[in-house]
C-alpha cells in the first residue's frame, strides 16, 4: 500500500529476526529495500563483544553482510562508522 502511495523504499525493522521477509520484500516489490539493525540487535552484539564471548568486528561484519547477502540495498546500524573504518582498513 505504502508503495502505491508514492513511498520510495521499503524498511524492515528489526533486521536479524526478518533475513527472509527482506528476501521476500525485495523478490516481490523490487524496490529499494533498507533494513534497520535495531538497539537490541546492537546491545546483543556488543554485550557479547564486551564479555569476550565472539570476536566483535567478524561477528558485526558477518550480521552485515546478513543483511546484504538477504537482499538489502542499504543497512541502517548505530555500528556504521565503525563498520566503514574497518572497511577502508581492509
Amino acid at each position: 500500500m505504502d508503495l502505491e502511495e508514492g513511498a520510495d523504499m521499503i524498511m524492515v525493522k528489526p533486521g536479524m529476526p526478518y533475513l527472509d521477509i527482506v528476501r521476500r520484500v525485495k523478490d516481490e516489490f523490487g524496490a529499494p529495500t533498507f533494513v534497520y539493525q535495531v538497539s537490541g540487535e546492537y546491545a546483543m552484539l556488543q554485550a557479547a563483544g564486551i564479555n569476550g564471548w565472539i570476536d566483535r568486528r567478524k561477528c558485526v561484519l558477518e550480521s552485515l553482510l546478513a543483511f546484504k547477502r538477504a537482499g538489502a540495498d542499504g543497512i541502517l546500524t548505530y555500528f556504521a562508522l565503525e563498520a566503514a573504518a574497518w572497511l577502508k582498513e581492509g
